[in-house]
This record gives C-alpha cells, structure tokens and sequence, in this order.
C-alpha cells in the first residue's frame, strides 16, 4: 500500500514538472536588436509627415544590421525582408503589425505608438508591445520596442527619408544612435591594433 501510495505521488509530480516545463512561462525569450530601412518612396498622406496620420512604409524593408546587444537568438540576418502595416500609422495610440521570418520561424509585432515628436520637418515615433513567433520554444509575449525617424527636408511634398529601429531592449534615457555605435567600436578595433603594432616594434 506504502509503494502504490509513493509510487503515485512520484507519478504526481513528474507530471506537474513536465506540464509546468512545458507552460510559456517557462518558454525563451525573443532576443533581437536590428535596424532596417526602407527601400521605395515613402509618401505621407497629407504630403507632410509632420501633419500625417499614416506614412507608407516603403516596402520592401530591408534588415541593414543586426545589433550585438541583446545577443540576436531569432536566427534574423542582414538583407532578411520586414514586412510592416502599411501605410503604417504614426499618431499617438495606433496601433499596427509588423514581421520577419527567418529559419527559426516568423516573428509577429503587435505594437502601439507611445511617443510621437513633431519637428520642423520632421516626426518621430516610439511604439512598444510584443513580438511572438510561430516557432512554440519562444515566450509568446517577450516585450518589444520600436522606433521610426521621418525627414523631409525641402518641406511638404518633398522626398520623405526614414530610419527604423527595432528591440527587444528598451530604449535607454541617452542612447546612442546605431551609427554612433558602430563607429566608437571601429575606433576601438583600431586603437587596439595600433597599440600591440607598437608594442610588438
């Protein structure tokens, strides 16, 4: 009677940790950092991004580079395709759509503008929600952030530049931008090589 009675409870408790294992919980969470651009004519709908409600999204979006911090586990590579709402909104409390996929499944962005700033010419966005994918290892709810910069600097109806920026990190207070970024790594790069070329003369 004891065996059949530890026997069960033993039974019991594998299965709550196997059920509990396999709750979302318990799931990994998104890990990915990029920038991408887009690579047609944006237009506004107004003819002015800082008087739109809704700015095309240029597509097809191309991923231009894959940041190092958080550490990408989603598989993306540079040049994969962002498939974004189009025209995607840029007023306060939108909400919009936007997905990649890579070998490790599609990626889906639920997301709602946050913070909108309205320049001389130009407008800018910050949305945050959640990324989920189609592959079941990934927690269906990881928070994501995502960003947009529009310029058009000869004024209504002139051409509308962007950049976009996408992470599962949030935004810091002072941040520095990709390109700052990119540029301070390559002087450490080459400050490091300069300093063991003349060690080593």
């Amino acid at each position: 009677m004891r065996i059949s009675s530890l026997r069960t409870a033993l039974l019991s408790t594998v299965v709550a940790v196997a059920a509990v294992s396999a709750s979302p919980a318990w799931a990994v969470p998104v890990s990915v950092a990029f920038n991408f651009v887009p690579t047609t004519i944006l237009t506004a709908n107004t003819g002015d991004v800082t008087t739109a409600s809704t700015i095309t999204a240029g597509a097809p979006d191309l991923v231009t580079a894959i940041l190092a911090s958080p550490v990408n586990n989603t598989g993306l590579t540079s040049g994969t395709t962002t498939t974004i709402t189009d025209p995607t909104p840029v007023t306060l409390g939108a909400a919009f759509m936007k997905s990649f996929i890579t070998p490790l499944g599609t990626f889906t962005e639920s997301l709602t503008i946050t913070s909108v700033s309205i320049g001389a010419s130009s407008r800018s966005i910050i949305a945050s929600g959640t990324i989920s994918s189609t592959n079941a290892m990934f927690d269906p709810t990881t928070p994501v952030f995502y960003s947009a910069s529009y310029t058009q600097n000869g004024g209504p109806g002139a051409q509308i530049n962007a950049s976009f920026n996408n992470s599962t990190v949030p935004p810091g207070p002072s941040a520095p931008e990709p390109t700052s970024l990119a540029l301070l790594g390559s002087a450490l790069v080459g400050f490091g090589v300069y300093r063991r070329r003349r060690r080593s003369a």
